[in-house]
């Protein structure tokens, strides 16, 4: 899954802070929204299930670093969340760590005629991973992958 390049340095400046709190960093977004440029960090433990109070550190350290490394050079919101219940899946180990749940895929390049992938994660490895669809196992490639995200399903 590649990423932009000043989403890559972002990653690489505040990741060390991450870490160093004991939390994982899962998601970065940069985006021009009506209210302006809005950066959203996405962040949980790696039990999963992240505090109120671990996020507003983490957000404090983190837009300690943003302001003095000055990469965003306009005015922008930072946003530090947790990444919900339908976490985004943006690092092969992320993959490897929910095999056997419901996943929906897109990818960049059609595979076998189609772009879009819901079914279970079967398989994950250091390049790819497989996704089971009403029986079919679909092998994509992360590079081939444009977002891809846990799928909750609600029963009543």
């Amino acid at each position: 899954m590649n990423r932009k390049p000043r989403i890559e340095t972002i990653e690489r400046l505040i990741e060390p802070i991450i870490d160093k709190e004991g939390l994982e960093l899962v998601d970065i977004e940069l985006k021009r929204e009506a209210i302006g440029l809005v950066l959203r960090i996405f962040l949980d433990t790696k039990e999963g299930g992240i505090s109120v109070d671990e996020l507003a550190r983490a957000s404090q350290a983190v837009g300690k670093i943003l302001d003095e490394a000055d990469i965003i050079r306009q005015n922008y919101t930072l946003e530090v969340s947790s990444p919900g219940v339908e976490r985004p899946l943006t690092k092969p180990e992320h993959f490897k760590r929910f095999v056997g749940s419901k996943v929906s895929v897109k990818t960049k390049e059609p595979l076998e005629k189609r772009r879009q992938f819901k079914g279970q994660l079967v398989e994950a490895g250091d390049e790819s991973f497989v996704v089971e669809v009403n029986g079919e196992r679909f092998e994509i490639r992360y590079s081939n992958t444009a977002k891809a995200h846990l799928q909750v399903e609600i029963e009543f």
